[in-house]
């Protein structure tokens, strides 16, 4: 029926790694994600399985991601989308010295990607291995970055003023205005 390849569809290796990588996070593995899912290790096995018939349902995964304290689901579905991801954290908890410190980080994974290409390009060929390390790092350079860029305009930028009737429908805010003459 041409649908030979409907489970890769459904549940790609990319996100099978991601939700593996995710279990390996939580200090009891498996057996962790079993008893936070209140469910068999043997059904996350199964779920997690190559070529197998079932999927490992999403909303398991973002609560193992909760449990576990890493975001490489949210990671990898970023990287799916040409995107990254930029964790936010709560302005309260953060530090003049906690923004210098993303800084200081992007600064030594573009040091690292220097590295990687310099290696990688030596033999004027990049394999299949040195390019997953360079977009990994590449990956960590970005993120970095931007947490950087975030944390600095959320604590030392003032709040931007918007004027919510700029997003009402136009009928919402003629009435709005004709009620209040």
């Amino acid at each position: 029926m041409g649908n030979e390849h409907w489970k890769v569809e459904k549940q790609p290796a990319w996100l099978v790694a991601a939700v593996r990588k995710t279990i390996a996070a939580l200090p009891g593995g498996y057996a962790e994600a079993a008893e936070i899912l209140d469910v068999t290790q043997d059904a996350l096995f199964n779920r997690l399985r190559d070529g197998g018939d079932q999927i490992f349902p999403m909303g398991w995964a973002m609560v193992l991601q909760q449990a576990s304290g890493k975001k490489c689901l949210a990671d990898a579905v970023s990287r799916q989308s040409n995107s990254v991801n930029v964790p936010l954290v709560a302005i309260e908890e953060i530090e003049n010295a906690d923004i210098n410190e993303r800084l200081m980080e992007t600064i030594e994974w573009i040091s690292e990607h220097s590295q990687y290409v310099r290696v990688a390009t030596a033999d004027g060929v990049i394999d299949a291995s040195e390019r997953e390390r360079i977009e990994e790092n590449s990956y960590q350079v970005m993120t970095k970055w931007q947490e950087h860029l975030t944390l600095l305009y959320r604590v030392f930028c003032a709040p931007e003023k918007v004027d919510a009737s700029e997003c009402a429908a136009p009928g919402v805010v003629a009435l709005r205005n004709q009620v209040e003459n």
